[in-house]
């Protein structure tokens, strides 16, 4: 029939974008082994940042953040091809004020890299600076992500650059985060993935509260629709919504598989949960979305997870737009 047609192809597109996916990786790791940094660690970098501003820099500053790309522009792999004015000194075409502050920022960093650089030491977030760490995949290293709650039946680990790992101390403990938008209080977070491993259990979305003190008043697998949020109950295979089930019999097997929901904000009243692979009423996998709306200006919309088991957090975006 038309949907086990359908699924086949699906699958069949999967398996060449695997095939296309492990040939793109064997390329890059074989241009990397013949192209090896040639830059040392000590090397002092002179930067015209902006026809306006001129920087030395250790070159061990400005790769700090190894997966950014302000890390691979200035691996020294790149210097002979590198725009330059005409003293010979690299070129940098952002605004002098926001790249000196993020060059303060690393040197910070750079003098205790085993903890954070305190919230009063962040450069406060703008558009115009936000969009030039987004350029250089910066934004994980200087507004890392930020998970809270009032009970310590959790640890929050950040295993790669941008993601974090939330497990609970104990089998069979549970936990429910917020997300602290620090000083993005008036931006939000417009994106983020949890992926929920095979055997863990609880619930991602969106939770309307008053505040994120709020977030231990609820239990790690809520089953009740709560006013204004929209969430995804992984053990009940349910999508909630501010007043009704949205959704039910989900194809999940969370005790059989990993469970990945991805939830969206578009900066201005819209938020919703997307599930891929997953399906309702058993049908063929597809993506689900569910949205709902938002207009109230007296609470706050937070990302929230509860969660018994392990939750790996990526690709978690603020809305900078809203700056």
């Amino acid at each position: 029939n038309a949907a086990a047609h359908l699924h086949r192809l699906l699958q069949a597109k999967e398996e060449e974008l695997k095939v296309r996916e492990s040939d793109f990786e064997r390329r890059v790791n074989l241009f990397e082994t013949e192209n090896p940094s040639m830059g040392n660690d000590t090397d002092v970098i002179q930067l015209n940042v902006g026809g306006s501003a001129n920087v030395a820099v250790l070159r061990r500053t400005l790769t700090l953040f190894e997966d950014s790309v302000l890390a691979a522009k200035f691996s020294g792999r790149w210097d002979d091809s590198l725009e330059k004015d005409r003293d010979g000194n690299i070129f940098v075409d952002q605004d002098p004020e926001h790249f000196l502050c993020l060059l303060s920022f690393l040197r910070l960093k750079m003098n205790n890299r085993t903890r954070q650089v305190p919230d009063r030491h962040v450069p406060k977030p703008s558009y115009s600076f936000c969009s030039m760490l987004e350029y250089y995949n910066l934004m994980p290293g200087v507004y890392p992500q930020s998970w809270l709650s009032q009970s310590n039946e959790y640890t929050c680990e950040e295993t790669s650059y941008g993601t974090v790992v939330l497990s609970t101390k104990e089998t069979g403990n549970a936990a429910t985060v917020l997300h602290c938008f620090d000083a993005f209080v008036n931006a939000g977070v417009s994106e983020f993935t949890a992926s929920f491993e095979k055997g863990a259990t609880g619930a991602v979305g969106w939770l309307d509260v008053l505040d994120i003190g709020k977030a231990s008043e609820y239990s790690a697998t809520p089953v009740t629709a709560m006013e204004n949020s929209i969430y995804v109950n992984i053990a009940e295979r349910k999508i909630f919504g501010s007043d009704s089930i949205l959704e039910e019999n989900l194809k999940i097997d969370h005790m059989e598989s990993s469970s990945d929901i991805t939830c969206r904000y578009d900066g201005k009243s819209e938020y919703s949960v997307e599930l891929v692979g997953i399906s309702p009423s058993g049908g063929v996998a597809s993506t689900l979305q569910k949205t709902r709306y938002y207009s109230r200006d007296d609470y706050r919309v937070f990302p929230m997870i509860a969660f018994s088991g392990k939750v790996t957090v990526s690709s978690l975006k603020y809305a900078i737009d809203n700056l």
